[in-house]
């Protein structure tokens, strides 16, 4: 089983270093070239040449418990649920701000750090996951769509940043799929100090 490496048009030397890879441990990586910059077409890329039955999606910056994978995933063999989130912590001691509300229906605490916890017993969701710690059978984008490309992270103001993760886990949800929330697949979020200025909730 290999890995996909999706360059998503970048002017560094990922290719490079994703052939040096390739070269070194044969078989285990893929190179994929994506030419239309934005997190939602590398993911698609990758998804529609991904191989595998089950497609787990994290964050470069989270440190995962070793079990991750496996617990995130063990239900969705069996095809009793679509897709599963689980649990995101934040990295290190969290300092809020005196304005940043963390609890109640005001709460925001959850975008600078991308928290996502439900507590500890596992449970159907009626919300979407996060990016940063989720996976869906293939078929559901074979059935629903991949990610839409108007919304995601991208390297100009033109694309809306957040929710093209949350977007489709909506699009499940109303379609009447099941999502399962797997507290034990449990990432740790770092929050970087700039999504503790008013700047970055305002923007």
């Amino acid at each position: 089983m290999g890995g996909l490496v999706v360059d998503n048009n970048s002017r560094d030397q990922t290719r490079e270093v994703v052939d040096r890879s390739c070269r070194r441990y044969p078989c285990r990586f893929r190179y994929l070239f994506e030419p239309n910059q934005g997190k939602s077409y590398a993911l698609n890329t990758g998804i529609r040449e991904a191989r595998g039955d089950i497609l787990a999606f994290t964050d470069d910056d989270v440190t995962m418990d070793p079990t991750w994978l496996q617990n995130l995933t063990a239900r969705l063999h069996s095809g009793e649920y679509a897709g599963a989130g689980g649990r995101t912590l934040p990295a290190e001691a969290f300092n809020p701000p005196h304005w940043l509300a963390l609890n109640g229906p005001c709460g925001l605490v959850h975008i600078p750090c991308a928290k996502f916890d439900l507590g500890d017993a596992p449970r159907d969701l009626d919300r979407p996951p996060f990016g940063t710690n989720m996976a869906f059978t293939k078929d559901m984008f074979e059935k629903y769509g991949l990610f839409r490309t108007d919304l995601g992270p991208s390297p100009t103001r033109e694309i809306a940043r957040p929710n093209e993760d949350t977007e489709f886990g909506r699009r499940l949800i109303a379609a009447g799929e099941r999502l399962r929330y797997e507290p034990s697949a449990v990432v740790c979020h770092p929050t970087p100090q700039h999504r503790l200025q008013k700047a970055y909730f305002l923007d």
